[in-house]
């Protein structure tokens, strides 16, 4: 549909058209009857942010209270979601396993600290304290061998889990809006966001070598990783940035030994694999070696690669990543090869079923970002890296929401609902739940002051991978 009309007054604009953008944008149109536009810089679909690849995980265990509590309260969404698009293929559960060493803190949290919030929030789960309990459990034997150098291992065990079909969940969304006759505005620049009126937000965007301007009463940026290009567009100048570090996750897919007359749905059969985490001690080396932090996840076989499954290091093994200087293709991005290394190590260890060999077509790369509090700033940060909330600055009256960092994707129903709430309303009865998100805790600082460099670490180039384009091809 064409957005050249600057006559036009949208309810909404939505500047990012990712998953969660989409939802924000569904939620606004289909649940909410409002006149929506979403502005997407790429092609809608893309592999170039935090969403490439097939699948995510969905898990309701979680080291902080409120994102267990948010996770638990984003499932029936998820149920609500697939009838209202009509497509149940948008989350398998198969379950979800937590296992190993119960003192780790992995990037995904603790094992104890999840297992008392499940018990806090009355969840159903199973918890084994026995090695050989873990190992003799059927429905782990395809990685329970990782915990025989453990001592005293524990594994969690939930129903609630699953694997996000992500490309699925982009068409389906896609579509409802365009039944809902949203506007989709693709390969679209946004040049200016100026709110310098009371009455309407104008923002400038270039799409195909062509100036539009969108007007509309409130805006919701969802732009991922590229936060801040956008927050320099705001005028009035918005004078502060996100400390935003982004790092660059690789995973790939291993082939399976198993013969093909395995009978289908046996505890080994692949495909009903529960998505799972493994928790183990990192390796002791020097800040300037590639450190195996020992912490993996994976996920059963896909319908379309019954034969493979993904496995990934949950942790790079050198710098934080800078994606500017390189083009936004995922062909282009540099990939972390000792952090494949190590996860090949696991695979040969710890996985008798699949071949540990790497394929260079196999391998995948994807841009994550957490905010991250500034030097100074109180040290108790239950966000996970997410920011959620209105920007502030004098002059934005709530019209503003923004939304960014941490790991989204088993919450794109809620968070897609807590974004409508937020810029129809005001609020939301999630309030709760995501005020540790909350852009004023302190993780802003002025653009002059802020680094993307750690002290110790260095931004370095990467060896990048020429192969792994065909991972847009599942876009397609």
């Amino acid at each position: 549909m064409s957005a050249k009309r600057s006559d036009v007054v949208y309810d909404v604009i939505v500047v990012g058209g990712g998953p969660m953008g989409l939802s924000a944008a569904y939620q606004c149109a289909a649940k909410e009857h409002k006149k929506v536009i979403v502005v997407e810089k790429y092609r809608f679909g893309n592999s170039y942010g935090s969403s490439p690849g097939f699948g995510r995980q969905f898990r309701t265990c979680y080291s902080e209270y409120n994102l267990c509590e948010l996770a638990i309260k984003t499932s029936p969404l998820w149920d609500e979601l697939m009838d209202d698009l009509d497509d149940q293929s948008l989350l398998k559960r198969t379950g979800v396993l937590w296992f190993g060493d119960a003192k780790v803190e992995g990037s995904e949290g603790n094992i104890d600290k999840a297992v008392e919030n499940l018990k806090d929030l009355q969840q159903q789960y199973t918890l084994l304290e026995d090695k050989e309990e873990i190992l003799n459990d059927e429905r782990f034997s395809f990685v329970s061998h990782a915990v025989n150098d453990i001592a005293k291992p524990k594994a969690l065990y939930l129903e609630d889990g699953g694997t996000i079909n992500v490309p699925a969940l982009v068409k389906s969304l896609l579509k409802k809006l365009e039944e809902k006759e949203t506007v989709l505005l693709e390969n679209a620049i946004v040049e200016c966001i100026d709110y310098s009126s009371q009455d309407v937000v104008k923002v400038s965007v270039v799409s195909d070598q062509e100036q539009q301007l969108i007007r509309g009463k409130k805006v919701i940026m969802t732009p991922g990783v590229n936060v801040n290009r956008l927050l320099k567009t705001l005028k009035p100048s918005f004078t502060k940035r996100i400390n935003l570090l982004i790092y660059l996750w690789s995973s790939t897919y291993f082939k399976s030994r198993t013969t093909s007359s395995q009978k289908p749905g046996t505890p080994s059969e692949s495909s009903e694999w529960p998505v799972w985490f493994f928790f183990g001690q990192p390796d002791d080396k020097g800040i300037e070696e590639a450190h195996n932090v020992n912490v993996f996840y994976g996920f059963p076989s896909e319908k379309m690669k019954p034969r493979y499954a993904r496995v990934a290091p949950a942790f790079t093994s050198s710098q934080i990543y800078d994606f500017e200087i390189y083009p936004p293709s995922i062909s282009s991005r540099p990939l972390d090869s000792d952090a494949l290394r190590f996860t090949s190590a696991f695979v040969e260890k710890s996985m008798p079923s699949l071949s540990s060999t790497l394929v260079e077509e196999e391998f995948s790369t994807c841009l994550a970002g957490f905010a991250e509090l500034v030097s100074g700033s109180k040290k108790d940060d239950q966000s996970a890296g997410f920011v959620l909330d209105f920007l502030p600055g004098e002059g934005i009256n709530n019209r503003l929401v923004v939304f960014t960092g941490g790991w989204g994707m088993k919450f794109v129903p809620v968070i897609g609902k807590i974004l409508a709430d937020l810029t129809i309303r005001g609020r939301t009865e999630y309030n709760k739940v995501i005020e540790p998100m909350n852009i004023n805790r302190g993780i802003l600082v002025e653009e002059k002051d802020i680094s993307q460099k750690k002290p110790g670490q260095k931004l370095v180039r990467l060896p990048i991978s020429s192969r792994a384009a065909k991972f847009n091809k599942i876009w397609s």
